[in-house]
């Protein structure tokens, strides 16, 4: 992969993939895999965190990262991430242990509307890309 061509949507996605993978990584430093939904006072900086979550931000920080140089790839997985993590966000905000799985509070919950947002904006930038290369390709 040449760096020097990657577009800015595709470096988003290559930086936020890296984010997760970090965060997820990093989580399952803390917490292990015992407890996998469980909600426990472990924490990544601050961010509270337990084995589900770190799965979901270690798988989705790869895929996003595996995506980025396709602009057609990267346009449906920022969707499915952006959903995702705007759904997680609400799960968070919702406040109730019950539906909580993920053991989120609140920096962890603003981190994942982040994340949502930067999905939202890899998308934009997505159908940005293709249609730039739509124009390039019928000015030649």
């Amino acid at each position: 992969m040449n760096f020097s061509r990657l577009r800015w949507p595709q470096v988003l996605a290559l930086g936020t993939g890296g984010f997760l993978l970090l965060w997820g990584l990093a989580g399952f430093l803390v917490t292990g895999f015992a407890d996998f939904a469980g909600h426990a006072d472990t924490a990544v900086l601050g961010l509270r965190v337990n084995p589900l979550a770190n799965l979901v931000h270690a798988v989705t920080g790869v895929a996003f990262m595996i995506v980025a140089p396709g602009v057609k790839r990267l346009g449906t997985a920022a969707v499915l991430l952006a959903g995702l993590y705007l759904v997680m966000f609400g799960i968070g905000a919702a406040d109730d242990p019950a539906t909580n799985v993920f053991n989120v509070n609140v920096p962890s919950n603003v981190l994942h509307l982040l994340t949502g947002f930067a999905g939202m904006t890899a998308v934009q930038g997505a159908v940005w890309m293709k249609q730039c290369d739509k124009l390039s390709a019928s000015a030649s």
